[in-house]
Formats: structure tokens, sequence, C-alpha cells
């Protein structure tokens, strides 16, 4: 069956690809402008879709973008939970994955664990309140992605598995070590799943 994107999805796709562009090239306001821009032109199509979860998710995913491009330290708890929020109604909405746990759970197990390892020295050094969020987000989201395994839906999996990754790229970036390339590598994986999720849904 062909894939069916939305004109306002194709939208968004050259909106990606401009933003991308303003990154490379360092143009700020241009970012800013597009950021949370880019999220809400990838939720429109899903208001009317099969989820009213995953266009609220989305909602909750602009206002962590607007959260976490304020250049304070107080304005990433605010974008964690944000999102935190966003997943959850993403879960909830995956409604043909059956709400079950068995062994194909492990490997996102394992990925949370080995994640919360790897951050330790960066995170450690941080209050309780950005520990435990850190924490609790490492466990939804490894939920989501692994309840999208079950849907038996490629582009959702492929969606829910590229938020891992750009999140992975992003708490590395903050608590670790940052490389030039993170900034790049965060939003395309992120603008990326956000649309795999929301086409399935639209």
């Amino acid at each position: 069956m062909a894939l069916k994107i939305s004109l306002v999805h194709r939208a968004a796709i050259g909106a990606i690809a401009i933003y991308m562009l303003a990154a490379v090239q360092q143009w700020t306001e241009l970012k800013y402008l597009l950021k949370p821009t880019v999220t809400l032109l990838i939720a429109y199509p899903t208001k009317s879709g099969s989820s009213s979860g995953i266009f609220w998710g989305l909602l909750f995913s602009t206002l962590g973008d607007i959260c976490l491009m304020i250049p304070r330290d107080d304005m990433f708890v605010p974008g964690l939970l944000s999102f935190l929020v966003a997943h959850i109604l993403y879960t909830a909405s995956f409604r043909n994955a059956p709400p079950s746990l068995s062994w194909t759970a492990a490997p996102f197990g394992v990925y949370a664990a080995a994640m919360m390892a790897a951050l330790y020295p960066g995170v450690a050094k941080e209050e309780v309140v950005v520990q435990v969020g850190v924490v609790v987000y490492m466990l939804v989201i490894s939920g989501m992605a692994y309840r999208a395994s079950l849907s038996g839906n490629a582009l959702l999996i492929i969606g829910t598995l590229l938020f891992c990754l750009s999140d992975s790229i992003l708490a590395w970036d903050k608590f670790l070590h940052s490389y030039e390339w993170c900034e790049f590598g965060i939003m395309i994986t992120y603008y990326t799943a956000q649309l795999c999720i929301a086409i399935v849904h639209s």
C-alpha cells in the first residue's frame, strides 16, 4: 500500500530542510522561528486523525521545543516534562499494540539501563529533580518504543526508534560531551520520528 503523505506534511518536510540548513549555517533567528512551527505543521493533520492523543502529544512536543530552545538551565526540566507527557500520550494512542509484556521487551530494557549507566557521571552532578526526571523519561520512552514494536507497523517502529536515538544524542550532548554535529543529529532524527508517528495516525 502506497504511503499517503498530506500536503501539510509535505510542507513540514520542506520546512525541516530549511531548518537543517539554518542549523548548519547558524541562522539562530530562523531556527527559533522554525523549530516550533515545524512541529505544529506535523501536528495539524493528526487533528482529525485516528487518535487525538497523537495530536495532543505533538502539542506538548511543541511546548517542549520552546522550552529547550530557551538558553536557560531552568528550562530543561519543563522541556523534559513536556516531552514526557507527549510520550505517554503517544504510547496510549498505539491502539494496535496489545498492552502486554514479553521477552521482546528485553532489548528496550537493556537500552534504558545502558543509557542510564552511560549518562550517570554527568547526571549525578545535576539536581535530584533532573536525576529523577531523566530516569523516568528513559523508562517511558523505552516503553513507548516497546509498545510500538508490538504494533507491527514498520513506520511507527522506525519513528519511535528514531525518537530514542534523538534523545540519546541530546542527553549525551547535555550531560557528557558536546560535538559540533549534535544539533544536526538531534533535530533530523527528532523531526523524522515525529513525522513517522504523525503520518501513521493522520
